[in-house]
């Protein structure tokens, strides 16, 4: 029976959306916003990989030139190459 009491007193309290319109559009807003935020970041990171892959493709680009891009591209945005070590 205890458990019961904690559990209603830990409930929120409902809230009437008819009455707070203001607050349900910018629930609603906020939440379609963020799920489109989300979508465009994961294919801006697709086209970016797309492209990063395909640099020795471009003319004037060879390998050397293609892996400084790529290493700019790592460091920028904090990512660390373990780099092959060969004995």
């Amino acid at each position: 029976m205890g458990s019961l009491r904690k559990m209603k007193r830990d409930i929120k309290p409902k809230v009437n959306f008819q009455l707070d319109l203001k607050l349900t559009e910018k629930l609603i807003f906020d939440r379609g916003f963020n799920a489109g935020a989300k979508e465009q970041r994961e294919s801006d990171i697709e086209c970016l990989v797309t492209l990063l892959e395909g640099l020795e493709e471009w003319p004037g680009i060879g390998e050397a030139t293609a892996a400084k891009i790529r290493q700019h591209f790592m460091n920028k945005f904090g990512i660390k190459e373990e780099k092959n070590i060969e004995l």
